[in-house]
């Protein structure tokens, strides 16, 4: 059996899109700080699926366009394996693929020894929503 797990997103970024940058300069951001997360499951051993989240917008339509998850900043501990490959490393500074320690995190997908190293990991970096019609 498949258990979803919840987890509080501790540290919410906000890139440099054009998008983020309208959500920090309206006073968006600030309401958006709190009670951020994202539900995983494990769907092999140690490959935790993002599964729902409460960052994006999921469906645009013709005035908001759909968004989708990215890291916007992380800490000294992490290591950026990106390394300016993504449109969104080239375009905004952000990264689609950072390592800390035995942990490996994607925006959808994150390899790690256990649940408990995740959340830990998850404390190392800034998860934001992105519109990838900004590039």
């Amino acid at each position: 059996m498949v258990n979803k797990v919840r987890i509080s997103i501790p540290r919410r970024g906000f890139g440099m899109s054009l998008g983020n940058m309208l959500q920090i300069l309206t006073g968006e951001a600030l309401a958006k700080l709190e009670g951020n997360w994202i539900e995983v499951e494990e769907r092999s051993p140690h490959v935790f699926t993002v599964v729902d989240e409460n960052l994006t917008v999921k469906n645009g339509d013709w005035i908001i366009d759909a968004t989708t998850l990215g890291f916007s900043g992380w800490d000294d501990e992490v290591e950026d394996l990106d390394a300016g490959n993504s449109d969104e490393s080239q375009c905004f500074g952000m990264s689609d693929h950072l390592v800390w320690k035995d942990v490996i995190l994607t925006p959808y997908e994150f390899r790690a020894p256990s649940i408990e190293r995740l959340i830990e990991a998850l404390g190392h970096v800034e998860i934001c929503a992105w519109c990838q019609g900004d590039i």
